[in-house]
């Protein structure tokens, strides 16, 4: 694990990078970077630190005692004021009876996530598609799994709850009959 910076607009933005070795036979070799962005400071709130790591998959798994220990490496060598860290270290000092709550809004938020990347996979999406490629692929699915054409209603209610959850409109109320 390491700190990178790139320079954007005049601007420095920290990375938290992660390097793995990859590739798909003895003879390709390739070098793949995981990152997150941490902005233009370290100085940021406990809760922030744990909010950008954790919306990483791969850096969700690293213990905040090791991103504190790579972060302190960087801002000593670099001469930084050590005081920016300390929403990181107040994280990592944190008492573990705020943690477990934050687990749970953790796993709420989680779910959230969970069923926007199923609705993605239902409609045959990659993550950040926008909303034209969303109501393109609502349209394909519904004309494949309507139920006046054929389909299973239950598939096809999947697909409209699937677009309504992906475009943040709410769930439609029956009329009543």
């Amino acid at each position: 694990m390491f700190v990178k910076t790139k320079e954007r607009a005049g601007r420095t933005v920290y990375f938290l990078c992660i390097p793995e070795d990859g590739g798909n036979g003895a003879r390709s070799w390739k070098a793949v970077e995981y990152s997150v962005c941490l902005g233009e400071t370290f100085d940021l709130s406990g809760t922030q630190w744990v909010e950008i790591l954790h919306a990483s998959p791969v850096l969700r798994s690293v213990s905040l005692e090791a991103v504190l220990a790579v972060v302190e490496q960087y801002v000593s060598a670099h001469g930084l004021a050590s005081g920016i860290l300390d929403g990181l270290r107040a994280a990592v000092h944190e008492p573990k009876q705020q943690k477990k709550s934050r687990r749970r809004a953790h796993g709420e938020r989680r779910s959230q996530e969970d069923a926007r990347t199923t609705a993605l996979r239902l409609l045959g999406l990659p993550p950040g598609s926008s909303e034209v490629e969303i109501e393109s692929a609502f349209r394909r699915a519904a004309l494949r799994h309507h139920p006046d054409v054929g389909g299973d209603p239950e598939k096809f209610r999947s697909i409209v709850d699937a677009r309504d959850l992906l475009l943040g409109r709410g769930p439609r109320v029956s009329e009543p009959a």
